[in-house]
């Protein structure tokens, strides 16, 4: 296993979301012997791709193969408990060719959660890293 100690940013990408994100135990199902994803999950990955494009033609990112890490700042509208893991799923999916040729790509992940009644939002900063052994 590679330790990544120091990762210095070379440049990041900011989207902001005022959605829910659906969490990773509610994303797939199975019928027969066919997996899918649910409806929901489908629409918010369609919404986070679309709102990540806009992003990139804003912020003139260019989409990368190298590492990134990924930071996740995200308001939950109730007190039910949450667990922080469970949202970088469909965060992480939908991002894959439109920021970074894919999600295998994210060497560190940051989040923190806090409640807002009433209020479902998040940010997320995707910076390019460079290695430092």
């Amino acid at each position: 296993m590679k330790l990544l100690r120091n990762m210095r940013s070379m440049s990041s990408l900011i989207i902001k979301g005022d959605r829910k994100i659906p969490m990773k135990k509610n994303m797939m199902r199975v019928r027969g012997n066919q997996v899918y994803k649910l409806k929901d999950v489908k629409d918010f990955e369609k919404w986070l791709a679309w709102t990540a494009a806009a992003a990139v033609r804003e912020q003139g990112w260019v989409i990368t193969d190298k590492p990134v890490k990924l930071s996740l700042d995200v308001v939950f509208g109730d007190r039910r408990r949450r667990d922080l893991q469970n949202c970088f799923a469909s965060v992480c999916d939908a991002l894959n060719k439109i920021v970074y040729e894919d999600d295998a790509q994210i060497e560190m992940l940051v989040a923190s959660k806090k409640y807002v009644k009433s209020e479902w939002s998040f940010i997320l900063e995707i910076e390019v890293v460079d290695e430092v052994t």
